[in-house]
């Protein structure tokens, strides 16, 4: 009997450390998620705050269109010269392009005493 109460002592001493790893193991992953929340935490914070920094930085433009009479003597790249802006558009070609698209006009050729509306960009918002 000496010999069982020894063996059910030893197998309870067992269960008891395999419960205390299992604890530590819980433990051990529930630390590691919340470290794991807190490093994304921070870093979505981080970058909130640096692409909040560089997008005031920037000045804003906002995209107008305007309705211009065609002078005698004008062409698209006269207009082009005056209304497109060399930031928002890589070449006058890509402005005139535009133009002749939203005017719906078939070649460059274009008519004294006709309106054209021709796009442009200003930092000022009009309400």
């Amino acid at each position: 009997m000496n010999q069982t109460a020894h063996i059910y002592e030893r197998y309870c001493k067992n269960q008891q450390r395999k419960r205390q790893r299992q604890k530590e193991i819980r433990r051990g992953f529930i630390l590691t998620g919340i470290a794991a929340v807190l490093v994304l935490g921070f870093t979505l914070s981080y970058h909130a705050l640096l692409s909040q920094a560089n997008t005031e930085l920037e000045e804003v433009s906002y995209k107008y269109y305007t309705s211009v009479r065609i002078e005698p003597g004008e062409t698209l790249w006269a207009l082009a010269d005056r209304y497109a802006d060399r930031e928002h558009y890589a070449s006058q070609d890509q402005y005139i392009d535009e133009v002749m698209r939203m005017n719906h006009l078939a070649g460059e050729e274009i008519c004294a005493g006709h309106y054209l509306i021709l796009p442009y960009y200003s930092t000022e918002f009009i309400k």
